[in-house]
Order: structure tokens, then sequence, then C-alpha cells
């Protein structure tokens, strides 16, 4: 039985939102201080809202890392893709608005800010990569006439972790203050007190840094045709076991993934291994094949 809390915290959600590659996963990592999104230099590399908590002397903060708003999509998974943004922002305390200033501003900045004005939630303009926009890099001006329809505004490097404190001060400045207990889906969320709360389960957060890894080693070789699934994970104690499978909808693509000599599967599988067992601080055993899945995209865009 849950023991009721009545006091008053600072308590709420902050919906991240941006065109892809932008760098918001990347924010959302450097906000909480350690690894809780993939990244890539690949467009949607996020495909799902994920939500994460943090916990601090200050109050709660549910962060939604949301995927890239693309202008114009075909493909299935794009489509679905670009319904996830708005989903979260009917529930932001917050938004935070991140703009990459090192790109000049497109018809995807439009479809953002369109997003962000419908919605009551305070609202903070992140301009981002503020290490990069250098000379005939920097675009701010561009940007500089959204400011007044924003609460506050912050300049960051989130690569660099520039002013990130900075950010989250000026996140609990606008949360609102709540009863501890006042939202029961809150609450549960957040019992954990072992490190942020991450809001995929085990197999679909190890299936997102194997998808991640894939991207990284893989580049533009493969478009949006490659997708993973796990379908094992055994805890012995000393060693975790895993058995995944990277699908994709060609056999040219699954060579592709393969490599001369198997050498890209190994290359995605240890350094997949790699950072899980950073993660686990246990030895991790995983078994990666490739398999060619036609329907994948189908299936994915039901769930």
């Amino acid at each position: 039985m849950r023991k009721i809390i009545d006091e008053k915290i600072k308590l709420g959600r902050v919906v991240i939102l941006g065109r892809p590659n932008t760098g918001k996963s990347t924010l959302l990592n450097a906000l909480m201080s350690q690894k809780v999104a993939i990244t890539s230099p690949m467009a949607q590399t996020t495909r799902k809202n994920a939500r994460v908590v943090l916990n601090s002397e200050k109050g709660k903060i549910i962060f939604s890392d949301t995927p890239g708003i693309i202008n114009k999509v075909s493909d299935l998974v794009g489509k679905r893709v670009n319904t996830e943004a708005p989903k979260e922002v009917g529930r932001a305390d917050v938004i935070l608005c991140v703009l990459d200033i090192s790109r000049p501003k497109t018809e995807e900045e439009n479809k953002v800010i369109g997003l962000v004005r419908k919605s009551k939630a305070k609202k903070i303009l992140v301009y981002n990569k503020i290490d990069q926009a250098v000379g005939s890099k920097d675009h701010l001006a561009e940007y500089n006439y959204l400011e007044d329809e924003f609460d506050e505004v912050i300049s960051v490097s989130a690569i660099k972790e520039t002013n990130i404190k900075g950010l989250i001060n000026l996140i609990f400045e606008l949360l609102p203050e709540k009863d501890s207990n006042s939202t029961e889906e809150d609450m549960e969320i957040m019992e954990s007190k072992k490190g942020p709360v991450i809001s995929l389960n085990s197999k679909d957060y190890i299936a997102e840094i194997i998808r991640e890894k894939a991207y990284l080693f893989l580049r533009k070789e493969v478009p949006y045709s490659v997708n993973v699934e796990v379908d094992e994970v055994i805890d012995k104690k000393k060693l975790i076991l895993i058995k995944a499978r990277i699908l994709t909808t060609a056999d040219r693509y699954k060579r592709m993934i393969i490599g001369v000599g198997g050498k890209k599967i190994r290359e995605i599988g240890y350094n997949a291994r790699k950072e899980l067992e950073l993660m686990s601080s246990r030895k991790v055993f995983l078994e990666l094949t490739v398999e060619i899945d036609k329907h994948w995209a189908e299936r994915d865009i039901q769930k």
C-alpha cells in the first residue's frame, strides 16, 4: 500500500519538440546526465515517444523525447513517426522547442512552430548547437523573430553540455506546483529510486541500442528499412544472454547489413554489446542475426 504524501512539489511533463537532427535526444541525455535516448546523424532515429523521469531536490520532471517532424513523408514508418509528437503536446506543462541554429530555417521548423502555437503550455525556445553556429553557419537571425512568443529563451550546446543547468533551472521555474500524490500515473512512473525511469521495457530498450549501432555503422547505405526485435533476454546473474534479430525488407539490404565476411554485423553486435555491458555492469552475450521481413513496418505501425 502506497504511503500518501501530502506536500507541494514542482512536478510536470516537459515535451521536447523539433525537426529531425536538431539534437533533441542528445539534449535529453545531457539533461539527465546519462544516456537514456539513442542518437545518430540520420533523421528520425527516434521513432517513438520515449519518457524518462528526472528526480531532483527541486521536484520531478517527466521528459518526453519526440521524433523529429518531417515535412513530407510517404512511407509507412515516416507517417507513423510524424503522429508521435502531437500525441504528447496536449499533455505538456512545458514545451522545449529545440532549434538547430547552425542550419537555415525550413518548412519543417514552420510545422514545429505551428504545433507549439496550438499548445497552452509554457514554452522555452532552445537555440541548440551554438558550438557549431559559427561564421556562415550562424543562422540565429533567421529565428530571432520567434522569441516574443515564448516564456523563456536560452542558447545551449547539448553535445558539449553548455548551459544545461541553466535550462533545467528555467524548466523548474515554469513547472506547476502540485500535490506529490496528485496524479496516480505520475507517481507510478516515479517510484523507482535508482536513476532515471525509462518508459521502454528492457527488450524495447535493448532493441533501440542495437538499432542505434546499426544506423551508425550503416550510415546511409540502408534506408529506413531496418528494425530490431529482441526475442529473448535471459538473466544468469553474472551473464545476460540476449537473442535479437535485425529485420530488413530486401536481400540486398541484408547483404549490406552483414557486410563482407560478416564484418558489419560483427561491428554492430560488438558495439551494442559493449554499451549494454557498460549500462548493466554485467557481461553480455549477444546473439544477433539478420532476417528479411517485408512486413515489419506494417506490424510496427499497428502497435
